[in-house]
């Protein structure tokens, strides 16, 4: 984020974490513009008219987390990061439910600080609704209901009628208990994912490594992979986040009351139990990909609600609400890395040079933007960047030179010899 906020006045931040409101007003004027720059920079032009929304609710979480901040630095380390947590989900959720392709950028218009300050206050001061008390009278609007529509049906004995309403009872408080326990269990997790004291697993490009979690499992982590891991992880629960590919060999829990071991990847949570199975999404990526080695998963868009089961041997991609199978050389594509190399079928090459980057760590561009759609098919082993600089400039009849500080830098035209080759 390019955008660095402005640090506030030391005994404003005092106050603010004392629950002064006033000096809540105060701070959120003067970091609105800024919130809202920085939101803007990182949702891009497309989802700019999120950026309201984005600093709205990263100066809620922080009034919420304001016991926290001890001095000014704090307050503004944990305000970009909430921006920056808030923007990659309002990123996900358009992926997953709003992706066109060819639509334009609709005149965006933000209200002022005041109309911003208002809205947070009304936020703040709304009533707190009972999720029992709303329970409770579903359940009862309901067993109306059933006792209005079991009175209709002429000629049945009255202890066929009671056991009718019995059970609507009976089911009705059931599947009420069973949402509120889910509900509770996803803020819990949300709410551990967002906390200061979350610890932060990375591999940079070029690199991949292995890591064993607090619980056992075995986390095999590809190139520019983000692991997010709560400190609750393994003592209340099992829920980790990924942005980027990573492969999971899970070990069973020996604390019978901790749930099943899940990955959260974009809108999508992936819950098992004793299995090896890998997961990718990248925040530039609209879908997300499972395949399992061993056991089974469950798949569930936290969206939509729409789950699916995956086996033991097949692959799937969740995308815009819709699950589809993964075969043949798109599973490569999505998924060759596990095996040591990478795999290319008629990609653009504007998108062939990022995910080698990527995968092998070069300092490399395409400097004839021209070339940028040229189809590439190749696979690649994850052994040398010279000989993958080289395939590619072979397979793509592309021009390689050396730049900056060495930079790679392919142009579409093809090599002179290449081309004194074709003139004898």
């Amino acid at each position: 984020m390019l955008v660095v906020l402005p640090t506030p006045d030391a005994s404003v931040v005092a106050r603010f974490a004392g629950g002064d409101e006033n000096a809540l007003v105060t701070l959120y004027r003067q970091e609105y513009d800024s919130l809202i720059a920085a939101a803007d920079e990182l949702l891009g032009r497309e989802l700019s008219h999120f950026r309201a929304r984005v600093a709205h609710k990263a100066m809620l979480d922080a009034w919420h987390a304001r016991e926290r901040f001890h001095n000014p630095v704090a307050f503004s380390a944990f305000l970009e990061e909430a921006v920056r947590q808030e923007a990659g989900i309002q990123r996900r959720k358009h992926a997953a439910l709003h992706r066109r392709e060819g639509h334009g950028t609709a005149h965006v218009t933000v209200g002022t600080v005041e109309d911003a300050v208002r809205e947070l206050l009304q936020e703040l001061h709304a009533p707190v609704v009972d999720p029992w008390l709303a329970a409770e009278e579903a359940r009862t609007l309901k067993r109306a209901h059933a006792a209005e529509h079991v009175e209709r049906v002429a000629g049945k004995p009255k202890w066929l009628l009671y056991g009718v309403i019995g059970v609507v009872v009976v089911a009705s408080i059931i599947g009420a208990q069973r949402m509120l326990d889910v509900a509770g269990a996803e803020v819990a997790v949300d709410r551990a994912l967002k906390s200061d004291d979350v610890q932060t697993l990375t591999s940079n490009r070029g690199q991949r490594g292995s890591v064993t979690l607090r619980d056992g499992t075995k986390a095999t982590m590809g190139s520019e992979t983000r692991v997010r891991i709560p400190a609750e992880f393994g003592v209340t629960q099992r829920t980790i986040e990924l942005d980027g590919t990573a492969t999971f060999a899970v070990s069973p829990s020996s604390n019978p009351t901790l749930p099943a071991f899940a990955v959260r990847a974009g809108t999508v949570t992936v819950t098992t139990t004793g299995t090896i199975f890998t997961v990718r999404h990248y925040a530039d990526e609209a879908s997300v990909v499972v395949e399992v080695t061993q056991g089974s998963v469950e798949l569930k868009d936290r969206v939509s609600g729409v789950m699916q089961a995956i086996s033991a041997g097949q692959a799937l991609r969740f995308a815009n609400g819709a699950a589809a199978p993964l075969t043949g050389i798109a599973r490569d594509v999505a998924l060759a890395w596990t095996r040591d190399s990478i795999v290319f079928d008629k990609a653009p090459l504007g998108q062939v040079i990022p995910e080698l980057v990527r995968w092998f760590g070069m300092n490399a561009v395409l400097v004839d933007t021209s070339a940028a759609a040229r189809p590439v098919s190749m696979r690649l082993a994850l052994n040398s960047s010279g000989e993958a600089a080289r395939v590619l400039t072979q397979t793509a009849n592309l021009t390689l030179a050396f730049g900056k500080d060495d930079r790679l830098e392919f142009s579409g035209a093809p090599a002179p010899s290449t081309r004194a080759a074709k003139k004898q």
